[in-house]
């Protein structure tokens, strides 16, 4: 397969991708990101900021960063083919990119706002600069680096990949002289994690702690099979028999030759942490993600030597295709759901004109805080107050914090200096069940309406009146 049949195919891919975005509503995940974009810190509770500053750079519309990323997915497909064009020839880069842009996790990837494309660009692009460096071009190095730290600040795992790459400099003794070059890239690397590692440890560690030391080495059956699955969902069936089967193979070639030992140290950790997720029942995808291409390489240019090897890698890519597709379709409109908060909001007594929204977890907030703003409407959307510290809303302002205020809102409560301008005033929430923390945080709640929900699930609109905040 050459270069003049690939490109103009990705090309149409890319077309077909942007009519997708531009067909659909912005899903949860998406709004959630628009939300990060407007509350700007070093990390997020998902990760670093690098997404987050990304979609800002479009303004305060999602839609046109929405449409960005099928380019990116097109930028990702010419990224993978220069760099295994560099290691092996034209048709095996082909090959390669046909069947990373089969994979189901790649399709989504390309349609839906996030930060594994941006990622995997960023390594793909360091990758190409390693391995001019690799190769003797040691000022390639810095560049490499540059474009690492850069993915770093779209996903911490990044780090994998120089990481794998100074492994095996220090264990190979002709690459020994890559040291320095390489030192420069452990450096650019650290300064790209040191705000969102900073940001973490303000809070204690809590967004990436993921467990104790205790469940770093648990197995457990039902979690290992739960992160298999989905790890398979996002590979396909065929892709997942391909990489492990594979993986023996690169590591037993990268002893006897160079490229294949290139690719090794560019995936190796990647490949390992992966193992180690799924063995915990973690979620793995993203590692696979960065640590695919270099195996995928290897792999095409390994099937086109056999007999018949073309035509079992164009059915390995048939059936990969054949279970990627786009998300599904989004219903119900989460811009009529939003319309129906503001249906409900109207029928709250007088205080309503000071209302607020509720939602029940933190993508329905999401996702209705977006459709609400883009509407050119207000409120914000909350999520319930609790305790809980587990995503990024108990970071964000909410109905149940106090404010500094010299007035004394209650006599017999004097450790809180200060007031809840809340307090008194009407909610709409909407879920699919009613917590606790809304039944005692207000006077009266009445259901409103059943609506359509995500998955074939009811939502249930509840008006509620009178704040007064939970009970100690």
């Amino acid at each position: 397969m050459k270069t003049k049949v690939l490109f103009p195919a990705l090309l149409v891919m890319t077309a077909l991708r942007c009519g997708w975005v531009w067909a659909h509503e912005a899903a949860p995940a998406e709004a959630y990101f628009w939300m990060c974009s407007q509350r700007l810190a070093p990390g997020f509770f998902d990760g670093p900021s690098g997404t987050a500053l990304l979609v800002r750079a479009f303004g305060d519309s999602l839609e046109f960063a929405r449409l960005f990323w099928p380019v990116l997915a097109f930028l990702c497909s010419w990224a993978a083919w220069i760099f295994i064009r560099r290691i092996y020839e034209e048709t095996t880069a082909a090959w390669g990119v046909l069947l990373l842009n089969a994979l189901p996790v790649f399709n989504r990837a390309a349609v839906e706002t996030g930060p594994l494309m941006p990622a995997l660009i960023s390594v793909l692009t360091g990758l190409i600069f390693a391995r001019l460096a690799w190769n003797g071009r040691r000022w390639a190095w810095a560049l490499a680096g540059v474009f690492f730290a850069a993915g770093i600040l779209f996903r911490y795992e990044v780090v994998l990949v120089p990481a794998g790459l100074l492994a095996a400099a220090l264990a190979v003794r002709r690459h020994r002289a890559d040291i320095p070059g390489l030192a420069v890239v452990v450096l650019l690397c650290a300064l790209a994690l040191w705000p969102p590692l900073a940001w973490n440890a303000s809070l204690e560690w809590i967004p990436i702690a993921g467990g104790t030391w205790k469940s770093a080495w648990a197995f457990r059956m039902d979690p290992f099979l739960a992160g298999l699955a989905a790890f398979t969902r996002a590979f396909s069936i065929p892709v997942v028999l391909m990489i492990f089967s594979g993986a023996g193979f690169l590591v037993r070639s990268a002893r006897l030759h160079a490229r294949a030992g290139f690719l090794l140290a560019a995936s190796g950790l990647a490949w390992g942490w992966c193992v180690c997720l799924l063995l915990r029942g973690g979620d793995a995808i993203t590692a696979g993600w960065l640590g695919f291409v270099p195996l995928a390489a290897f792999l095409a240019a390994s099937v086109q030597k056999w007999r018949g090897g073309r035509a079992a890698w164009a059915l390995a890519i048939v059936l990969a295709a054949g279970t990627a597709g786009y998300p599904g379709p989004r219903d119900p409109s989460w811009k009529a759901v939003a319309e129906e908060l503001h249906a409900a909001a109207r029928d709250l007594p007088a205080a309503g004109q000071d209302g607020f929204f509720i939602a029940e977890d933190p993508d329905l907030a999401a996702v209705l805080g977006y459709q609400i703003h883009a509407q050119g409407r207000y409120p914000a959307v909350f999520v319930p107050e609790s305790p809980d510290f587990s995503n990024q809303f108990a970071l964000w302002p909410s109905y149940a914090d106090f404010v500094d205020s010299a007035r004394v809102s209650d006599e017999f409560f004097t450790e809180q200096k200060g007031e809840n301008p809340f307090v008194g005033r009407n909610a709409v929430y909407i879920g699919r069940e009613l917590p606790q923390t809304i039944k005692g945080a207000f006077t009266g709640v009445t259901p409103f309406k059943k609506i359509p929900g995500p998955q074939g699930k009811t939502l249930t609109i509840y008006l509620c009146l009178g704040y007064q905040t939970l009970p100690l």
